[in-house]
């Protein structure tokens, strides 16, 4: 049984890839790139499937731009436009069945203190018992830093945890703390094998904690 849950942020509490796409066109437009040149679809399953920073190194390099400048801009456009995002439907109902249910809710993200923010915004922040952001600077996932501090620090117990993210990358972490391993995937963009659950939504989500 499912008890505990440690959430990813970008993607799967919040729906942030449309504003973090946005942003990435904002910055590519005010490096001068036409706007015939830029596929806001294609950059966002860069984003989605791999990474912010594949797709830095992959638009900087068929664009001929320095990637250092590029992030810079992606970065002064982004914080604003994330300021925008709000949870994917159905997290708070499972947020509160995790507390209901007696288990613990914790955060670990790479985004900074903006996602501790946003959690406060929407009333969220109180379902979680800890929290990882890129202010701790853990090893980034897949290593199982992030997930071991937060197993040891709350006392969880493994086999009643599981890592829920929208990457692969996030379930690889999982893998390397040894816990379940959900996949957040609403729009079938993620191959993967190898992972304990796949959701689309988070009506999907309640079976598997219930």
């Amino acid at each position: 049984m499912i008890k505990n849950l440690i959430w990813d942020f970008d993607g799967t509490l919040f729906d942030t890839y449309p504003f973090m796409v946005t942003a990435f066109v904002k910055a590519l437009q005010e490096l001068g790139i036409d706007d015939v040149d830029i596929d806001p679809d294609a950059i966002y399953e860069q984003m989605r499937i791999y990474s912010l920073g594949s797709a830095i190194a992959k638009y900087s390099a068929r664009f001929g731009i320095d990637k250092d400048k590029l992030l810079q801009i992606y970065k002064s456009f982004e914080r604003d436009e994330v300021e925008l995002v709000k949870p994917f439907d159905g997290v708070k109902a499972a947020l509160q069945k995790i507390i209901a249910d007696g288990g613990q809710n914790a955060l670990l993200t790479h985004r900074n203190d903006q996602a501790l923010a946003l959690l406060d915004r929407y009333d969220l922040k109180k379902y979680f018992t800890g929290f990882v952001t890129s202010d701790n600077h853990f090893k980034r996932k897949p290593d199982p830093e992030s997930l071991n501090y937060l197993i040891h620090t709350l006392t969880l117990v493994r086999t009643e945890t599981a890592m829920i993210g929208d990457r692969e990358l996030d379930v690889r972490a999982g893998d390397n703390a040894v816990v379940t391993t959900i996949l957040f995937d609403p729009d079938y963009l993620i191959e993967i094998n190898n992972v304990d659950f796949i959701i689309r939504n988070y009506h999907g989500l309640l079976p598997i904690i219930q």
